[in-house]
């Protein structure tokens, strides 16, 4: 992801609705699954915003994250979250069943991450039966601009969720699209910011404030709409979120396994 965007998540995150929404489904994937004083890896942490969070909310929740991204961990150590660490997704600077929970948000989907030594390290630093939580951008014809500007390579479906993860050791507990009502209007918008993109060869994010009103009203709606997704599934979102855990029988992957 160029450097620019991650200054523009840290001005946003704390405030966006959308950003919102995905921290009460997370909250939510956690609740009543983590052992007293857990502890929990944000795996491709961003500038933290889910992190503090979490610390926040989950009193007892010991947290850890690391990212790939110099101008990310800088954000973070300026919140004061000290735990976070340089380093790859397929290479976690972590011991072997060192977590309780992993999240991984919209992470795998970025250029040069491989996901399946990506999932393997996920799994490695997680104990036996140890909570993986997932979102991952959904379905390729909602590729647009905002993919070129973060260095999104790959969308997906949740079949092909449900796939990866099985095949990595993991056992899926749930899985659904979510943002579904905004699922047509955000399609046109993309085909037309996708062309834009591919003749400047270059593409410009869709994060924007919106006045505190109008971000309040959208959060709620998203709030119901990720609600409603989870209990429906419906076969349509802009996002496609995940909770499995680990297998039992499973001691987790090499980094270097097959791709």
């Amino acid at each position: 992801m160029r450097a620019p965007e991650y200054d523009l998540m840290r001005a946003v995150e704390d405030r966006h609705w959308w950003y919102a929404v995905l921290r009460s489904q997370v909250q939510h994937a956690l609740e009543g699954r983590l052992p007293p004083h857990g502890r929990l890896l944000d795996a491709g942490c961003g500038t933290g915003g889910m992190l503090e969070f979490l610390k926040g909310r989950i009193c007892d929740l010991n947290v850890a994250g690391v990212d790939a991204a110099e101008e990310a961990v800088r954000h973070c150590q300026q919140r004061g979250l000290s735990m976070v660490q340089l380093g790859s997704v397929e290479a976690l600077p972590h011991a072997d069943a060192a977590f309780d929970a992993v999240l991984s948000l919209d992470v795998l989907y970025h250029e040069g991450v491989i996901e399946k030594r990506a999932l393997a390290e996920m799994s490695r630093v997680l104990r036996a039966g140890g909570l993986l939580v997932l979102n991952l951008p959904a379905f390729e014809g909602l590729r647009g601009s905002h993919d070129v500007a973060v260095s999104g390579a790959r969308r997906y479906g949740a079949s092909q969720v449900r796939a990866l993860l099985e095949h990595s050791s993991f056992t899926v507990e749930t899985i659904h699209y979510w943002n579904a009502w905004l699922f047509l209007p955000l399609l046109a918008w993309r085909q037309l910011s996708r062309g834009k993109a591919e003749r400047r060869a270059e593409g410009a994010s869709d994060l924007r404030l919106t006045p505190r009103w109008m971000n309040s009203l959208l959060a709620g709606v998203g709030r119901l709409d990720a609600g409603l997704c989870r209990e429906l599934r419906l076969p349509f979102g802009s996002s496609v979120f995940a909770v499995a855990r680990k297998r039992e029988s499973s001691t987790g992957g090499s980094p270097h396994g097959s791709n």
